[in-house]
């Protein structure tokens, strides 16, 4: 702890991220974010880079809560949490009296431990009680998928050639998705959850930043697609270890922003599948 205490927060996730681009685990990664969808990117970033085999986590006293004890000699993960304090400043407003004072609140970050489940045992005086919610992954076949994805789409979609060899683009200027039509259904969907993600979510120069936004965008379909059960092969992260070196910075400050879009389209696919259901109920 000693040493951590020694390395800024910031640094940690530097090196949290460079860690794992440099170990081609960036896939694996986007692929345990789901398990930890109540804390933050760059806590997940975290956990993943102390312990990439993690399920569950939590602090000694939330575990003793859920019935469940730490077992010696823990493996600990260490996260950032929010420690927000008052501080009083003079108001420098001359309408106010001389001493008036403004008390503001600020926050700073510390660091807090996590075990995860295979580091507890279930204690003897106490009844495991139900841990976290565990996230829904609607079950629904790759057709049923890109049949969602057409409806909540913001632009038309047209299935027709590419005319350079391309599985699809997202064109601002026409509105329109176009879909090559030479694609398994599989592909077809992922390449659709590609493209309206870069029509939803996207607001990056393309001209300038064509790296960011393919990486924030294919990240977001990742997500997506691993969430309700696409098969995620087709997506390819290889151009992001070129990219990265020297600008690590840069793909971390899109860790939010990942999250962030991700979860809106998670959100918004979900709540498109609720009114399927309802309207077939």
């Amino acid at each position: 702890m000693e040493d951590k205490k020694r390395i800024s927060a910031y640094q940690k996730l530097v090196e949290g991220i460079e860690g794992i681009i440099d170990s081609g685990k960036y896939t694996e990664f986007l692929k345990s974010m789901k398990k930890f969808h109540h804390y933050s990117f760059n806590n997940r970033l975290l956990i993943f880079a102390q312990n990439p085999d993690a399920t569950k986590v939590a602090g000694y006293c939330t575990w003793k809560e859920l019935g469940r004890g730490v077992k010696s000699n823990p493996k600990k993960i260490f996260i950032l949490r929010p420690m927000p304090y008052k501080m009083k400043k003079e108001e420098k407003d001359k309408q106010l009296e001389e001493n008036d004072e403004e008390t503001v609140t600020l926050v700073k970050y510390g660091w807090t431990i996590v075990y995860d489940i295979s580091d507890t045992y279930i204690r003897e005086d106490a009844k495991e009680v139900p841990l976290f919610d565990d996230i829904k992954i609607n079950a629904n076949t790759s057709q049923d998928l890109y049949s969602i994805l057409l409806k909540i789409s913001p632009v038309k979609v047209e299935i027709v050639s590419t005319g350079n060899g391309a599985d699809g683009y997202y064109s601002k200027s026409e509105k329109k998705i176009v879909l090559s039509p030479l694609q398994s259904e599989d592909d077809k969907t992922a390449t659709l959850l590609h493209e309206i993600s870069h029509a939803l979510y996207d607001d990056f120069d393309y001209s300038k930043e064509r790296n960011l936004s393919e990486i924030f965008v294919e990240s977001v379909a990742y997500i997506t697609a691993d969430y309700f059960g696409l098969n995620t092969s087709k997506c390819s992260f290889s151009y992001i270890t070129k990219w990265s070196k020297g600008d690590t910075k840069e793909l971390l400050k899109l860790g939010t922003k990942i999250q962030d879009a991700s979860d809106k389209l998670i959100n918004r696919i979900e709540e498109q599948i609720k009114i399927a259901d309802n309207q077939a109920a």
